[in-house]
């Protein structure tokens, strides 16, 4: 996770002269101040993808699993003293059959845990502005590669693929800050 000092040492360590910019597209003397993300590479860090009972699914008509979802996201200075972070986007998802007549636990039928990561660049940032590039817009960036990765695992392991919706990742930020800064 990002700290006050990292945010600080980024925060003027993406300050650049006055004379950067000055041959840019929008013309001469002009230069984009505002603080920004820019995504490198993306990709699937880790994945496990675990099929409770193969033989069963094998043998029956696909049944669209009930899925709980667990997002969670982190980031990490990849040098120090530079503006470059890698975001991870975490991901598990457990999927289970309709609860049985008998009032008992459904049965698991799968359970995934993918960590989708992406390589980012800030440029001019605040204190103000770190965080929420790094936490909210970073992953906002890349969860819909990463949600179509678990579509696609769990259709290729036999499921009906489960289809996430976009997800609220300032929500998520405010939510942990409250956790951390309760006031």
């Amino acid at each position: 996770m990002v700290d006050v000092k990292t945010m600080e040492t980024v925060a003027g360590a993406t300050r650049s002269p006055p004379e950067a910019g000055a041959d840019s597209i929008a013309g001469a003397g002009q230069r984009n101040s505002r603080p920004t993300v820019v995504m490198g590479a993306q990709y699937v860090r880790s994945v496990t993808f675990r099929v409770v009972d193969s033989v069963m699914l094998h043998t029956r008509p696909p049944i669209r699993p009930n899925t709980s979802l667990i997002l969670d996201v982190n980031a990490r200075q990849i040098t120090e003293n530079q503006p470059d972070f890698e975001v991870d986007l975490g991901m598990k998802c457990h999927g289970v059959a309709d609860t049985p007549a008998d009032g008992s636990q459904p049965p698991t039928l799968f359970e995934a845990d993918i960590i989708y990561s992406g390589l980012f660049s800030l440029r001019n940032v605040t204190a103000e502005t770190f965080e929420p590039l790094l936490l909210v817009e970073a992953p906002r960036m890349i969860f819909p590669a990463a949600r179509n990765y678990l579509a696609d695992l769990t259709r290729e392991a036999g499921f009906l693929p489960v289809i996430l919706q976009q997800f609220d990742f300032d929500a998520l930020w405010h939510s942990r800050r409250q956790k951390k800064n309760p006031e």
